[in-house]
């Protein structure tokens, strides 16, 4: 990449991406640098809030269930499944969760000789139990898939990889091709999903391949301007496959060519969205109408009125942006509900900086550190709880009786 913005995506093949040619999704490769760089120095010194103990990955091993052996083939597979609830619709954390719950009444499900052979209604009313969505879709897969890979890789998805060491070796094995090969409900996002999974856990060997783009790394992505869109209404829905595509390639580059392992990078953006930024008021959404009368796309969706005066609102922003290592360069709300709801990501307008105003220190008192990034000596201020504190729930949040969001 050149030290100027560019364009990821080449005029030949851009009216391909999008039918509105005007339009361009453009890096900001400055931009890219500065946000991405204070956000591994934040990591890797274990600085605000990965530090806190709240602040954890899908699959941290205090969310397994105690008779999974870790580094087992059982371990591996529970990997691959939970692959199936990594599509939003439900935090990934409950997933994993929920899914380990299931481990435990019913091992046998997680291993494929015997999955392939038990029927889908079966394994629907299993997630159903468990508080998992899309049974039918779900099932269906769980069995096809069981059954490839019983059939191809002797019921161990670690034997998937054999033999492989580039991402496009593993694309072309585990992708669903729709004529057989590969597997199903596994695109590109969901083979570097499991490839994070279990290089994560060191059951293959690393090479480098591109993160698993989701809405929590979308959304550090809009809201801090990595991207520039020309073109694009301030509030228009922005999420397109030409958007996905850029974003892959953006943190995959930056990886390979700072030499940060994708794993480490992934974490850092994952983390921060998930324990951070569904939290201030700005990215909230509310269902007047409850959950439970939800029509879809047409479900009515609110965003949560900001209130300056409420002490409440103020504490949330300050335990989330008040808090954050790239506060700096956040400018947007980005709202998850919406993605999820309406199917649609976009910029919600700029964050209610107001709620930080006139913020008292006996409120939530603060220091701030310095912390250096080893790679170049570079320094970096971040802010830090003077004590520690537990992250905001839901219930102390300021929303009545409307079903709130914080994704």
């Amino acid at each position: 990449m050149s030290s100027s913005s560019e364009v990821l995506i080449d005029a030949a093949s851009a009216p391909q991406m999008s039918a509105v040619v005007d339009k361009r999704i453009i890096v900001d490769q400055p931009q890219v640098e500065r946000v991405l760089g204070e956000l591994m120095c934040a990591y890797e010194a274990d600085a605000y809030p990965y530090n806190l103990d709240t602040t954890r990955v899908p699959q941290d091993h205090r969310h397994l269930p105690e008779n999974l052996e870790i580094g087992s083939v059982d371990h591996a597979s529970y990997l691959f499944y939970l692959c199936c609830y990594m599509r939003g619709g439900i935090k990934s954390v409950d997933a994993a969760k929920r899914v380990g719950d299931i481990y435990v009444t019913e091992p046998a499900l997680f291993v494929a000789e015997k999955a392939r052979l038990v029927a889908a209604e079966h394994i629907a009313e299993v997630l159903s139990q468990h508080g998992l969505g899309f049974q039918q879709r779900v099932s269906k897969q769980w069995v096809e898939n069981s059954q490839r890979l019983a059939e191809r890789y002797g019921s161990n998805p670690i034997n998937i990889f054999e033999g492989v060491s580039d991402y496009e070796t593993a694309l072309a094995r585990v992708k669903n091709d729709k004529t057989g090969g590969g597997f199903i409900g596994f695109q590109e996002k969901m083979v570097s999903m499991l490839l994070y999974y279990l290089m994560d856990e060191k059951m293959i060997e690393y090479f480098d391949f591109p993160l698993p783009v989701d809405l929590h790394v979308l959304r550090i992505t809009i809201a801090n301007n990595l991207l520039q869109f020309e073109g694009y209404d301030p509030e228009e829905n922005l999420l397109t496959d030409e958007l996905r595509i850029i974003a892959r390639r953006l943190y995959h580059q930056y990886a390979v060519e700072k030499g940060i392992n994708t794993i480490k990078l992934c974490n850092a953006l994952w983390l921060l969205s998930e324990s951070l930024c569904g939290q201030q008021a700005g990215n909230i959404t509310l269902e007047p109408e409850g959950r439970k009368k939800r029509k879809g796309r047409k479900t009515l969706l609110v965003p949560q009125p900001i209130i300056p005066s409420s002490k409440q609102q103020r504490a949330a922003y300050q335990k989330s942006c008040g808090m954050c290592p790239v506060e700096s360069t956040c400018q947007w709300n980005v709202p998850g509900k919406s993605l999820y709801v309406h199917g649609g990501l976009g910029r919600r307008g700029e964050r209610p900086k107001v709620l930080a105003a006139d913020l008292e220190e006996a409120e939530f008192p603060i220091k701030v550190i310095r912390i250096q990034d080893v790679s170049d000596g570079t320094s970096l201020r971040v802010r830090q709880p003077k004590v520690a504190k537990p992250k905001l729930s839901e219930a102390e949040l300021p929303i009545s009786d409307w079903a709130p969001s914080n994704f």
